[in-house]
């Protein structure tokens, strides 16, 4: 069983447009925030028509997130600063992060999402759960927004996960942007292991080295994995198994988050990977396996960044078929078209330097 946490009211927040000041005065230059609700609602589309939503599936609306475990993942007087700016039009000043009248809502029901996720598995209703909701939140500091990130779902998710009783939450990061916000909020606790598959270089600057492993007493609980660009969908799976199954099996989690970006893809405009639909799909399909064999199975996924709105949809019922593990094929528009061979490219040696890099940098997995 699959849970799919998604809500209709999410389509009622719409971001602010994404403007730039040119001679003194704003232009607007349309709907490119990742948060564009056309993102949310075209990947329940596909999800529904795909047939990835019949069978064996558990739908969830959820509720906000519960103020009480709010405060353990983001400090007070910040969201209440987001409150009142999104609200009452308070001062606000963040990067990449406009507010408007829907932000508040928006993002409390998108955590709430992750909450209903975590405990649809930890209650044994679902084995696996996808949020489908933004605001996205992986770059969400505990006192910050950033990159169109206000409240961190995932964080969320692996708190909720602890306050439960799960003694060790892994969070999975492959979004092409660095995981900050996980790597800052859980910087010194060993509990939860923070793990970051990002381009190397990227947003947000100054986060997600590799010499980044986490605070005194939690050293190795954060993982940097920077990577070239153009590594594709077996590079993906070549970090999977080099990387991310060794830690995970030694740290031996009792659930995984996978903060599920879709901007690796090979057509978005803010990414350089080169990962395909059915790249996704191998790559959960991958982290399922591992989950079976370290934590019974429990996967909470919630989607992360994805900016190509004729192919981000795809990729998110990607990893949804990849979740239900269902005969339920999703379509890829693109199949067929020669830009896909790029994703079939094999690994070189650029990642071949990484992924030593990473073992290098991580003696507590690694020695």
């Amino acid at each position: 069983m699959v849970a799919y946490v998604y809500s209709p009211r999410a389509l009622a927040f719409e971001p602010p447009p994404v403007s730039v000041e040119i001679a003194g005065r704003e232009l607007e230059l349309g709907p490119l925030n990742v948060s564009n609700t056309a993102l949310t609602r075209l990947a329940h589309e596909v999800a529904e028509r795909s047939g990835l939503l019949d069978g064996d599936v558990l739908r969830l609306e959820p509720d906000p997130v519960p103020e009480e475990l709010l405060s353990r993942v983001h400090d007070p007087a910040y969201v209440e600063r987001l409150r009142a700016a999104s609200i009452e039009g308070g001062p606000w000043d963040a990067d990449f992060a406009p507010v408007g009248p829907p932000t508040y809502d928006a993002a409390t029901l998108a955590a709430g999402g992750a909450v209903a996720a975590t405990d649809a598995v930890l209650d044994g209703h679902a084995d696996r759960a996808l949020l489908q909701l933004r605001p996205p939140g992986h770059h969400a500091e505990r006192d910050a927004a950033m990159g169109a990130c206000y409240l961190n779902n995932v964080a969320c998710a692996a708190e909720r996960a602890r306050v439960r009783g799960a003694e060790r939450v892994t969070i999975v990061d492959w979004d092409v942007h660095i995981g900050n916000g996980a790597e800052r909020i859980f910087w010194d606790r060993d509990d939860v292991l923070a793990l970051s598959i990002h381009l190397s270089g990227w947003y947000p600057e100054g986060a997600g080295l590799l010499e980044a492993i986490g605070g005194r007493g939690a050293e190795g609980a954060t993982v940097n994995v920077p990577l070239p660009p153009a590594v594709a969908n077996a590079g993906y799976l070549m970090v999977l198994e080099e990387l991310v199954g060794p830690v995970v099996r030694a740290y031996r989690p009792d659930l995984i988050v996978l903060a599920a970006g879709q901007d690796p893809s090979i057509f978005d405009p803010m990414g350089r990977m080169l990962v395909s639909a059915a790249g996704f799909r191998a790559m959960t399909e991958w982290l399922v396996e591992l989950a079976t064999e370290v934590c019974d199975g429990r996967i909470v996924a919630c989607v992360e960044g994805g900016y190509n709105h004729m192919y981000t949809p795809f990729c998110v019922a990607a990893v949804l078929a990849g979740l239900t593990a269902s005969g339920a094929d999703p379509i890829d528009p693109f199949a067929g078209d020669p830009e896909l061979r790029l994703a079939l490219a094999p690994p070189d040696v650029r990642l071949e330097r990484a992924v030593a890099a990473v073992k290098g940098a991580q003696p507590r997995w690694f020695a």
